[in-house]
């Protein structure tokens, strides 16, 4: 009953995903526009919860739930997310990419303060890089003007 129950939830979020990426227009006058990529992975979220509905094979026996660093690496991508959700608009792309990748790499990889600021300004530069200087798109930037 429980995978059933947890199947609903995945095709609810699909639903209600695909539908908002809808409203923010899939094709504009220019090619893709905005909702194009958040309506492809929520009905790709919605096919699979369809699948583990529909499918006896997909069915899990029972459910397992994690331990307490399960829990706690949980914790640590919800605290990412939401640290780049505010800091975001306030502190620019590259301040709020630092924060949330070190904050993820310590959280769920359980690396060393020295690796995780490595690996943090490293994936970090490499996006402004590619999407701000290569492919052009405007990344937010914060007061320090970067």
């Amino acid at each position: 009953m429980t995978e059933r129950t947890l199947a609903a939830v995945w095709v609810l979020i699909g639903a209600v995903g695909a539908r908002m990426a809808w409203d923010m227009g899939l094709v504009g006058p220019g090619g893709p526009d905005s909702g194009l990529f958040p309506f492809i992975a929520s009905v790709g979220v919605l096919a699979g919860g369809l699948a583990l509905t529909l499918s006896p094979r997909l069915r899990a026996d029972g459910i397992e739930w994690p331990d307490r660093a399960g829990w706690m690496r949980l914790a640590g991508v919800v605290a990412g997310l939401a640290t780049i959700a505010l800091a975001l608009p306030r502190a620019g792309f590259v301040v709020a990419g630092l924060v949330t990748m070190m904050i993820l790499m310590r959280a769920v990889e359980r690396a060393g303060w020295l690796q995780a600021a490595l690996l943090s300004a490293g994936s970090v530069t490499a996006v402004v890089l590619v999407f701000g200087r290569l492919l052009g798109m405007p990344l937010p930037r914060g007061p320090w003007g970067f």
